[in-house]
């Protein structure tokens, strides 16, 4: 799938299967009373619209593209199959279908539905959506990135004393990596103009795209 004319289809396929999601996500927002399990730490939780999100754009995708592959948060805890991206071969989907749902429980609204197509190692298409509160951006190799069909950029900040830092915590968790983590964090919070944990991570590297 190398093909402009390819992508392009899949970039419209896929567009649409996020639109849908889309309102499963402010359903569950307008849900007071969520069913939320914990799959390992107890930061780390699911809930049933995840599992919709994810099914809605598996089952839109493998219409289209029987052939392909899917890294996805939910599919993997459930199957514990294991994708390498980046391999040569089927073009595979890269899925978190509500990424901060931590934020998502508690009805804060910064969420989004994050999903990107790999072929042959290269990143050819990333959509990030948070229909909470209407940023949709997205992106094709070469083609630049767009918010809301607005196209977007870096802002470029050469020091850190003018750069606002997105610094996710939650996997500080991890203790291999805590430590080397929290030692970061005490640097930007001297340096950097400011420090911000917004708890969905996809979403923050969209910000950070949009400078």
């Amino acid at each position: 799938m190398s093909d402009e004319s390819e992508i392009k289809r899949a970039f419209e396929v896929v567009l649409e299967l996020v639109k849908q999601c889309n309102e499963i996500v402010l359903e569950g927002y307008r849900t007071a009373s969520k069913r939320v399990e914990v799959k390992g730490k107890h930061w780390d939780l699911v809930t049933e619209y995840d599992q919709r999100v994810e099914d809605v754009l598996i089952a839109g995708i493998r219409a289209h593209f029987p052939h392909h592959k899917f890294c996805a948060e939910e599919l993997a805890a459930a199957t514990g199959e294991q994708v390498t991206v980046g391999e040569a071969g089927a073009p595979t989907w890269i899925i978190d279908p509500i990424d901060g749902t931590v934020n998502f429980v508690r009805g804060i609204q910064f969420t989004c539905i994050s999903v990107a197509l790999v072929v042959d190692g290269e990143l050819k298409i990333g959509i990030i959506s948070n229909p909470a509160g209407d940023e949709l951006y997205t992106a094709v190799k070469g083609q630049g990135a767009y918010r809301n069909g607005v196209r977007i950029k870096t802002r470029n900040s050469e020091q850190l004393k003018d750069a606002l830092i997105g610094h996710e915590f939650s996997i500080g968790s991890y203790e291999p990596i805590r430590e080397a983590l929290f030692e970061r964090g005490k640097r930007f919070i001297i340096e950097c103009l400011g420090l911000r944990a917004f708890g969905s991570a996809a979403l923050s590297l969209a910000y950070i795209a949009s400078g």
